[in-house]
């Protein structure tokens, strides 16, 4: 039984306990499954890319494949850390992540106005607009602000390539969502008919 009046968790040393498994356990969940799968998903990209050339790229089971596109993902992140580039090019790690929700809230919202339950799309379509007004803020911030600073300081390469990249994930995302919103006014305007889904 505790002394009255005593610290719980062993006092401040007993707390820091606690903050150094979080501190572990959220690099490990969060940074390191964040950095292999950004890897992963680079080397099937470059496969595929690859296999327009040559088929047997294409082929994520083909092991010479699957080793050259890991040498080349493996690579551009050593570059990036011996650059220093990856501390400039992270903040856009952020705004990617949150892009990605947008187009995860969109796609249901589709799928709700596609089966005939829009009246549910508020659920998803407010959290999108939110997280829209949001992210393309700060891109745009970063875009106009961050990255012209680096330019200023002698980063060109680093400070053009990080403008080119933001704009680029910044254009996709728009205009993914200009085409879920056409497809919502049709479905909706009664110019398209809904696809009938299984109860």
């Amino acid at each position: 039984m505790e002394a009255k009046g005593a610290v719980p968790f062993g006092g401040i040393g007993g707390i820091l306990k606690y903050w150094y498994h979080f501190a572990i356990m959220f690099e490990a969940l969060f940074i390191l499954t964040t950095i292999d799968a950004g890897t992963r998903i680079a080397r099937f990209m470059l496969q595929e890319a690859f296999g327009a050339v040559s088929p047997k790229f294409a082929r994520t089971d083909w092991l010479p494949g699957a080793l050259f596109a890991t040498l080349l993902v493996t690579a551009g992140w050593a570059l990036l850390i011996h650059t220093g580039s990856i501390s400039t090019i992270w903040p856009m790690f952020g705004i990617a992540n949150q892009l990605l929700a947008v187009l995860a809230l969109a796609l249901i919202t589709t799928l709700l106005v596609n089966a005939g339950k829009a009246r549910y799309a508020p659920v998803t379509l407010l959290p999108m607009l939110f997280v829209t007004a949001t992210t393309m803020t700060a891109g745009t911030e970063m875009v106009a602000v961050q990255f012209p600073d680096l330019i200023r300081a002698g980063k060109e390469a680093t400070g053009y390539l990080n403008i080119a990249l933001t704009v680029f994930v910044m254009a996709s995302v728009g205009s993914l969502l200009l085409l879920a919103v056409a497809r919502w006014v049709t479905v909706l305007g009664w110019m398209t008919p809904r696809k009938e889904t299984v109860a």
